[in-house]
């Protein structure tokens, strides 16, 4: 859920409303339960007027003590430090699983040469990975290109930098964080200021909690405390009517007419970056370009990623390297540098390194260490015990990460693997059980708590039947088709938070509830009971959804704490529906099964949709399903056909510990490389190593993406 902005007039007008509307109407509708008892009466009177005037002074002496404006930094030093160590959390496990980790015994050490006349005061320069950090610094206005060739190492050179760099922060608790932002995502129509604060916002949701001042994301870029590492800018997308070429020109100058960095990386293929320069203004930043690995380094490497009792497989490897030729050149990416001592340390034939030594096309030895890497990252056939442990057999990886490389490419680019995304896999059947599941809980909710409500005028069951049925069709075509049409939607958080900004957006959304529920009310029980209606649903429904604010905790964002917290998400608000719905239709009715039925539908529509609230609030296109059962309608569309596993987060998870996957920024998956997805998206079983006599041999085609 978002955070609420700050009241505004409309705000205010809205919550003025609700008073004048509300009270009038509630207080002779609980005259009866007063009595004339006049304790009670002043009870509920503290009650209601204790925490108001004490969430008014609280919200008062925060406005006077927050900090103002983008130009005062304030007291910024605090999330600053907590957004450090979140950075450094979330890419140093990363690293030193890819071996990318600063000072590591097997970080390839990628040497670098700038490029003609961009050097920058100093002239031409050499160096390596490690001394990135040394060039940064010297650069005029900090801002450094890192070009290289696929497989070159690029991306790992931008996880290594920014764990350096923040490594060598100064002490100076107003030194800025380097914070790493794919440019997958980059959108040409916004300022670099406006974008980086949406992706710091998704990167680092905490950010947006209150504990942490308001619109803290703005306050850190605003301030020049963030300095971007911008990684793939030949994957910046196209968006019409710009194409890809001019969304990366649009990048390039949008850096350099940016007033509110400290300094910024980029890095890029070549050829990418020089078109694209070729379309901007110039850009007065540094670039090197990242040079092929000589023997020495290859040697280096593969002397520290062995161990002892493999060296003796590998000196004719070794041996054919000093001499050069296809082979050294075949290694001199560091990409198939990193995982060819992955790929040969079996026992086998086929995992024999001397292998390498075969083929006399460098290309050819490249093709083949691709190929082999994702299929040996599994076992054959796991043990009993493999497969209790989660463990799965290399077939059904295979099929399932081909299927997953084939769903994510678009064009020349690949999208990066969410999970609540992946419903689009299968789009056509997902949208349809989205509307099913949508139209079928909102009409069962509607229509349960109308023929509760309708049973009480005494119009007659025909008549109640007939309009429980139509205001149920009302909301379950609404609620239908706003799941069928619209995305999927992000992962929610919730952390609820009471204080004067989220009580005027919990009044200002419980307006149309409390109309909406008290003319129902009015309708089907009277005028003295209707306010109570609406009541009860008003004020726990709109609680939960103005109350709820990012978890402040300062966690690196992950692909499964998203799901649990979306998860979450469904069990708070499924509670705020179900219970007051239970509660109004036990009232009601008299009948604890009615009200049971009503409290259930009622819970499942609130915990797995976005509701008619949105519809009310004239935002139709937030209306539709939660992450988490797009998340489920994606396994039960696919699972069954065998393009993914039941157990899909499990798997994932398995195929980054295994370096098939590795993390995004932003709790999302991505293929290691490229030229690894292309090699699983062209896997058939038949293709890969041989396998025992009696095993099946063959596979059927994939069928085309829906």
């Amino acid at each position: 859920m978002a955070e609420p902005k700050p009241p505004n007039l409309r705000t205010r007008v809205s919550t003025g409303l609700l008073a004048v509307v509300a009270i009038p109407l509630v207080l002779p509708a609980a005259e009866p339960l007063f009595q004339g008892n006049l304790t009670l009466r002043i009870i509920i009177a503290v009650a209601l007027v204790v925490p108001g005037a004490v969430i008014g002074l609280r919200g008062l002496l925060r406005r006077r003590t927050a900090p103002r404006g983008y130009g005062d930094r304030g007291d910024l030093h605090g999330p600053l430090a907590l957004l450090a160590d979140a950075v450094e959390e979330e890419w140093s496990a990363e690293a030193a699983r890819l071996g990318l980790a600063p000072g590591a015994d097997t970080l390839i050490d990628v040497r670098w040469r700038t490029a003609a006349d961009r050097g920058g005061p100093w002239g031409d320069q050499t160096g390596a990975l490690s001394e990135l950090v040394e060039l940064y610094d010297q650069t005029d206005h900090h801002t450094l290109v890192v070009l290289g060739d696929p497989e070159s190492g690029k991306t790992a050179s931008m996880v290594n930098l920014t764990l350096a760099l923040l490594a060598a922060r100064p002490a100076d608790p107003g030194a800025p964080v380097p914070v790493l932002f794919p440019l997958a995502d980059w959108d040409p129509d916004k300022s670099l200021e406006d974008w980086l604060v949406r992706r710091l916002a998704d990167q680092h949701p905490w950010l947006g909690a209150d504990e942490h001042g308001r619109d803290l994301p703005r306050r850190l870029v605003h301030n020049k405390l963030i300095l971007p590492v911008l990684d793939a800018l030949d994957e910046a997308p196209a968006k019409a009517p710009r194409t890809a070429q001019h969304s990366r020109a649009a990048l390039i100058e949008a850096v350099k007419d940016a007033r509110h960095i400290p300094g910024a990386v980029v890095s890029s293929r070549r050829a990418e970056y020089w078109e694209a320069e070729r379309h901007a203004p110039r850009f007065d930043a540094v670039v090197i370009e990242l040079q092929r690995l000589d023997t020495a380094q290859i040697r280096d490497y593969l002397d520290a990623a062995l161990r002892p009792a493999e060296r003796p497989r590998w000196e004719p490897v070794l041996t054919a390297v000093e001499t050069g030729g296809p082979l050294a050149d075949a290694l001199a990416t560091p990409l198939v540098l990193a995982l060819a001592p992955k790929v040969y340390t079996g026992a086998d034939d086929e995992t024999d390194p001397a292998r390498l030594t075969a083929p006399a096309d460098p290309e050819a030895i490249k093709a083949e260490v691709l190929r082999k890497f994702a299929p040996t990252r599994f076992a054959q056939a796991p043990s009993q015990e493999e497969r209790r442990r989660g463990r799965v057999a290399r077939d059904d990886a295979m099929r399932w990460l081909a299927f997953l490389a084939r769903g994510t490419a678009r064009g020349d680019d690949r999208e990066p693997v969410r999970w609540w995304r992946l419903s689009l896999l299968a789009r056509r059947a997902t949208r349809i059980a989205a509307c099913a599941v949508g139209a079928g809980l909102s009409f069962a909710s509607v229509f349960t708590g109308a023929a509760i409500g309708f049973a009480r005028t005494g119009i007659g069951a025909p008549a109640t039947f007939t309009l429980a049925v139509l205001l149920g069709l009302v909301a379950g075509i609404a609620l239908g088709t706003a799941c069928y049409r619209n995305q999927p939607p992000a992962p929610a958080e919730t952390q609820v938070q009471v204080d004067g900004q989220h009580l005027m957006a919990a009044l200002k959304s419980g307006v149309p509830i409390f109309i909406f529920a008290t003319v129902a009310g009015i309708a089907m029980v009277g005028v003295t009971r209707g306010p109570i209606v609406g009541f009860a649903f008003a004020v726990p429904i709109a609680a939960m959804y103005a109350m709820v604010a990012p978890d402040a905790e300062p966690t690196a964002t992950n692909p499964r704490l998203l799901l649990r917290r979306d998860l979450r998400v469904g069990y708070v608000f499924g509670a705020a529906y179900g219970l007051p719905a239970f509660l109004v239709g036990l009232l009601v009715s008299g009948d604890w099964r009615l009200g049971a039925a009503f409290g259930v539908t009622a819970a499942l529509a609130g915990a797995t949709l976005y509701g008619l609230q949105w519809f009310f609030a004239l935002q139709g296109g937030k209306a539709g399903a939660a992450a988490f059962v797009h998340l489920g309608l994606a396994v039960l569309a696919l699972a069954p056909r065998g393009h993914l596993p039941w157990h899909v987060m499990r798997f994932l998870e398995e195929a980054h510990q295994r370096g098939v996957l590795r993390r995004q920024a932003g709790g999302a998956y991505v293929f290691r490389h490229e030229s690894v997805a292309a090699a699983i998206e062209a896997w058939t079983p038949a293709s890969v190593l041989p396998r025992p006599r009696g095993e099946r041999e063959g596979a059927q085609a994939l069928p085309e993406v829906e």
